[in-house]
């Protein structure tokens, strides 16, 4: 029995830290467009300045 508890810990973990991985590249993903949409707000603004 312990071994299937400790088979069951060790693909929770995995799947945990999969998770985990998924939300961060996904927050990063997130941020780089983020940046890209001010980036080309700015630029927006400054051609309606100039």
């Amino acid at each position: 029995m312990t071994y299937h508890l400790d088979t069951a810990r060790a693909t929770i973990d995995e799947r945990l830290r999969q998770a985990e991985n998924h939300r961060l590249r996904r927050a990063a993903q997130l941020k780089a467009r983020a940046e890209r949409t001010v980036e080309r707000a700015q630029q927006a603004l400054t051609s309606l300045a100039a």
